[in-house]
């Protein structure tokens, strides 16, 4: 007669394991945060970069820029009020009330933190003459925070099998967002980026919680094969689309550093293009990290009902 191998891992076990893999991914999310802020706001060249893709919004077609600038108007306390709730129902829907108030807990504490470090904590010094365009700090983007948040939230709390879909649909309108405060002229790509880097990091940390104080389930299956070939298509054209704008832009920046001359009308569409399709694959790579980090488990699994 066969013994078994060892008693199967108990279901605390497994969430705690889950929990310091969220905690993992939030730090380096936070580490990305820290070193695109210091890269691209405290830095002469990284400046430099960051107004010439905000100037390079102005090139784009004022119907794509004023379509966009409509859009994320209807981003208001009111509408992020409304995601709220619909996180917390879907919570309630799923027999799972607290993972529903924790995830809605965790997009307002990321929109609330991201104000916060914008308004009290992330200064940008006046480096180069570029930056009187809007000197003001807009790092990080409380619009970017705010679509990321809701976004990542509803994939942390969806069930295993449609996982994969609502990070489609959910992920698409975030990473669409996020570019789209560069077009309408709102932010500079380096708040874009980083807005969606801490708020990957806040939602992983509320679900690593989640996972360690109470039952963690797991679905029978995961519909991730869809979302992943869909995911990576976008992640590897927004890659090359990138690399081929900044073989041509941050080449002429870092040639130019110490050139007075305004730089041409290409080169900071070609900072645009770049900085709009890096964002792109920021988000794409983040809805891929917490799909492959939250696997097959389901958060907060309910207890069995008596008889």
């Amino acid at each position: 007669m066969i013994e078994p191998d060892g008693p199967a891992d108990e279901p605390a076990d497994v969430g705690r394991r889950l929990a310091i893999r969220l905690v993992a991914a939030a730090a380096v999310c936070v580490a990305l945060a820290a070193a695109t802020y210091l890269l691209l706001v405290r830095t002469r060249l990284g400046q430099r970069f960051d107004n010439a893709a905000l100037i390079g919004s102005q090139q784009q077609s004022l119907s794509s820029r004023l379509r966009d600038y409509y859009f994320l108007e209807h981003i208001r306390a009111g509408t992020f009020a409304a995601f709220l709730v619909v996180i917390a129902l879907c919570g309630v829907i799923r027999r799972r009330p607290r993972a529903g108030l924790a995830m809605a807990g965790a997009a307002f504490l990321a929109v609330v933190c991201t104000d916060l470090a914008k308004n009290q904590i992330l200064t940008r010094p006046f480096l180069v003459p570029s930056d009187a365009i809007r000197q003001n700090n807009t790092f990080p983007s409380g619009h970017t925070a705010t679509a990321i948040g809701c976004a990542l939230a509803l994939v942390v709390l969806s069930p295993p099998i449609i996982r994969g879909l609502v990070a489609l649909l959910a992920g698409s309108y975030s990473w669409i967002v996020a570019a789209d405060v560069q077009t309408a002229g709102w932010h500079r790509p380096s708040d874009a980026i980083g807005a969606s880097l801490l708020a990957f990091a806040t939602i992983a940390v509320c679900a690593a919680v989640v996972c360690w104080r109470r039952p963690l389930g797991e679905g029978r299956r995961s519909a991730h094969w869809v979302a992943f070939p869909v995911l990576g298509v976008v992640g590897v054209l927004s890659a090359v689309l990138s690399a081929v704008n900044a073989s041509r832009g941050l080449a002429i920046l870092v040639k130019t550093r110490d050139s007075p001359n305004p730089l041409t009308p290409a080169v900071l569409n070609d900072a645009y293009l770049f900085s709009v399709n890096l964002t792109v694959f920021v988000v794409v790579c983040l809805l891929i990290s917490l799909l492959l980090v939250l696997g097959k488990h389901d958060l907060d699994q309910p207890r069995a009902r008596p008889g």
